[in-house]
């Protein structure tokens, strides 16, 4: 690789250079070293650095389990599904944005988030929890 072309790699993160297409890499660096550069990188499976798992309640569902709890009805017939979120820069902002994503919102929307613990307490989440 050229120094001319080791100055524009130079300026992008690990995670630029991931993101950048065949194309995008080889127009930096010229045919065979763009080339070789796509394959090196592309060579790797980067898994995420944090893996979450989120349902969405909704709140017909809410009021029928408070309804059920209330006539002392037994069992829990509700189906949740999980989505999973993958995480690589482990912020809150970032939380934001792909809860946001997933579920179709504006991320401004979103004023908090909560993880509920093992006994049901419910812990603010910011960049420190995750």
């Amino acid at each position: 690789m050229k120094l001319k072309q080791l100055g524009h790699v130079y300026l992008f993160s690990g995670a630029d250079l991931l993101k950048l297409t065949r194309d995008d890499v080889i127009q930096i660096c010229g045919p065979a070293d763009g080339i070789r550069l796509f394959n090196a990188l592309k060579g790797r499976v980067v898994r995420p650095r944090l893996t979450i798992y989120v349902c969405q309640e909704s709140q017909q569902l809410r009021e029928h389990q408070q309804q059920k709890h209330e006539n002392g009805e037994q069992g829990n017939g509700a189906f949740y599904v999980y989505h999973a979120i993958y995480l690589e820069e482990l912020t809150s902002l970032e939380l934001t944005e792909k809860i946001a994503q997933l579920f179709n919102i504006s991320p401004h929307q979103i004023n908090q988030i909560y993880k509920q613990g093992p006994t049901g307490i419910h812990v603010l989440i910011s960049d420190e929890v995750i």
